[in-house]
């Protein structure tokens, strides 16, 4: 539902604090203001004085969504680089925020991952972990025989 009732400063003051309850993309603040009934001039004006005062920042976006979808949802380099390039982020921040991983958790929790298709065969536990976003070289190395 589109408002346009909302004043230039309630869009502003409610921006703010939307950002301040998470950590938000600018791509995600724009939308929420279109759908808050912004204008693309508004809009402008509002993300300027939300960079400016660093209610929104990209990069920190990007660490933290990284390193949450690795540790939460158990996701890979490759598909949280898939998701954050789907937000029309930096390319610069995305490859900063995988490339920041920590590279003992990162195996620690392939591992995880891979134990929930314990079950299966070798090939289906990396089908698995390649769904999940993981790079082939490093799933062979983490669950090679031994």
């Amino acid at each position: 539902m589109v408002r346009t009732d909302l004043s230039t400063d309630e869009l502003k003051h409610k921006a703010e604090s939307y950002c301040a309850a998470a950590e938000h993309c600018t791509s995600e603040v724009k939308e929420k203001l279109f759908q808050w009934g912004a204008n693309e001039k508004v809009i402008s004006t509002i993300l300027a004085h939300l960079q400016t005062n660093n209610y929104i920042n990209d990069i920190r976006y990007c660490q933290a969504y990284a390193h949450d979808k690795l540790l939460y949802q158990g996701w890979g380099r490759i598909k949280i680089q898939m998701m954050l390039h789907a937000k029309s982020l930096p390319e610069e921040a995305i490859r900063e925020a995988v490339n920041n991983l920590d590279p003992d958790e990162y195996i620690r929790i392939l591992k995880h991952v891979a134990e929930k298709k314990k079950g299966g065969t070798r090939e289906q536990v990396i089908r698995f972990l390649l769904q999940r976003g993981f790079e082939y070289e490093v799933i062979r190395a983490a669950i090679a025989p031994k």
